[in-house]
């Protein structure tokens, strides 16, 4: 069997395939403790294994693609983006999942932040398996392996005493209990009594309790042994991690260790990503501090199937940021050409492996899986449509009947694009590339030349087709008749044409900019 393409998601397919043998279907995996709003970088391990699990399908395999919430860990930290930080101070200690919900939509802390972060994944194509940690260990679903790990603890120790500068107390034990009582995990003493039986003393309200593990819902594997645990119970053939479970010592290092020794049981295959970040950001995003972008957020800048792309087309083991600034633009243009290449080539008999590597980009980028028969689609400029916009002051039914209709565009594939564009230019776009057109007098004191500039230009224009020409051409036209006529510098030129026309001392690109404004509009600004 050969790879369907050298796109990195088909050669970790085959990998999983080769090392764990032909299976009827394939667990993938993948999770996050919803500690707080789930970020966009978290986005990069779900997408990491929804790309591989479409791999998978492309070459006949069934999958099974998990996602757990371990909604069952500790509240550790209030998150600086609560309304009311100061009130869920008390529950520190607590589980996320038994704690209220800071908004008060939702039936608990951690299942607000399920829901939203599901919602975000469905606008995105990607539907795994939603597994909740908390309802899991309540059932008694990991009961068994509870007692088996404590009952092979030693084990255990010595393989995470192999990476400790001090061993683990002879009393350690590798659970976390909530006190019935008081709720907390903040244990005197905790200890396994044998027999499926387990004690502790809460140091927080001296509440003691032994209790048989089998009829308890507060008692849970600590993260290095709960994830190799899961690893053996659910099957899991491939699971993708970030850098800091990836160094050696870390716990993807151990926790291969671990399922092993005690489960007998291969790792799954692994694939390391790094982060990622907002261009011109801090680094590491975290949910703690609040400093972070949801999927959400870049939803109101980016298409989903560019969302997916920016991902589709980097390795998951090179870091990048996320653009928010005016490179929004080169990344709609690399977008659009690539479409319009696959539409140009998807029915072609013979490819090389570069051209099937960028219809696989493609592919793996649509919302929808099967794109077989989706349309060509005509696609407006993000750029040409942010300056568009402005023009007609953000009403996209007059920009799409003044610049796209007789074009043939549709309005169901414009409108997305030109939201989103206008979100840009109004949250985003720095002062230089926002504007209006001047109303009213000019605030601008222009230097001789400067007049003369401004008024060539306006000579020009009224005897010049601009419907006719091109960006290009208006540019060559524009130093022709203007800029190389007077004795000032080019820069003070553009300065009393964007005087003129916006205001301010720069604007958008000016050939396609007096384009985009027609003639009658320029004219009747440049008359000073």
């Amino acid at each position: 069997m050969q790879p369907v393409s050298t796109h990195w998601a088909d050669i970790a397919a085959m990998k999983i395939i080769r090392e764990q043998g032909d299976k009827e279907i394939y667990t993938l995996a993948s999770g996050i403790t919803p500690s707080g709003n789930v970020h966009f970088g978290n986005f990069r391990e779900v997408i990491t294994v929804d790309l591989v699990a479409r791999a998978l399908r492309k070459l006949g395999k069934k999958v099974r693609f998990i996602y757990s919430w371990d909604n069952f860990d500790t509240f550790r930290k209030v998150p600086a983006d609560l309304p009311n930080p100061e009130v869920f101070e008390k529950y520190l200690r607590e589980s996320i999942a038994r704690i209220p919900d800071p908004w008060g939509q939702a039936a608990s802390y951690s299942d607000g932040r399920c829901k939203i972060f599901e919602k975000e994944l469905d606008t995105v194509g990607i539907a795994p398996e939603f597994i909740y940690q908390e309802s899991e260990y309540a059932k008694g679903a990991y009961a068994e392996n509870m007692i088996f790990a404590l009952e092979n603890k030693a084990k255990i120790k010595d393989i995470l005493d192999q990476h400790r500068t001090e061993p683990l107390p002879d009393t350690w034990v590798p659970t976390v209990v909530y006190c019935s009582k008081c709720k907390k995990d903040d244990m005197h003493t905790q200890e396994y009594k044998g027999n499926g039986n387990y004690s502790y003393h809460c140091s927080h309200c001296d509440n003691k309790e032994t209790f048989a593990i089998k009829d308890s819902s507060n008692l849970k594997l600590i993260w290095r042994v709960d994830w190799p645990m899961r690893w053996a119970y659910e099957k899991v053939d491939f699971e993708p991690g970030g850098k800091d479970h990836s160094s050696e010592g870390g716990s993807f290092d151990t926790g291969k260790k671990i399922v092993k020794e005690l489960w007998n049981r291969e790792p799954p295959v692994y694939l390391q990503y790094d982060f990622v970040k907002i261009k011109g950001g801090g680094g590491k995003m975290s949910s703690s501090k609040g400093d972070l972008y949801t999927l959400s957020d870049l939803e109101t800048v980016y298409e989903p199937e560019i969302l997916r792309w920016i991902f589709v087309s980097q390795r998951p083991n090179h870091d990048f940021a996320i653009a928010l600034d005016e490179d929004v633009f080169k990344i709609y243009e690399e977008f659009d050409r690539l479409e319009a290449k696959y539409f140009e080539l998807r029915d072609q008999p013979s490819l090389d492996n570069k051209d099937k590597t960028s219809l696989r980009v493609y592919e793996l980028s649509s919302v929808t899986e099967d794109i077989k028969n989706i349309p060509v689609k005509k696609r407006a400029s993000f750029r040409m449509l942010s300056n568009r916009l402005q023009i007609c002051n953000g009403n996209l039914k007059r920009a799409f009947e003044k610049y796209y209709a007789e074009e043939g565009h549709d309005w169901s594939v414009f409108e997305p694009r030109a939201v989103r564009a206008w979100y840009w230019v109004t949250h985003h776009a720095t002062g230089d590339f926002r504007y209006t057109l001047r109303e009213g007098a000019l605030d601008f004191v222009f230097s001789e030349e400067q007049e003369k500039a401004v008024k060539l230009c306006y000579e020009w224009l009224a005897k010049t087709d601009l419907e006719s020409l091109d960006s290009k051409v208006i540019n060559e036209l524009l130093w022709e008749h203007v800029v190389n006529q007077v004795s000032c510098e080019s820069k003070d030129v553009f300065q009393a044409l964007y005087q003129c026309l916006v205001g301010k001392d720069k604007g958008p690109r000016l050939p396609g900019f007096i384009k985009e404004l027609g003639s009658e509009t320029v004219l009747s600004l440049l008359k000073v």
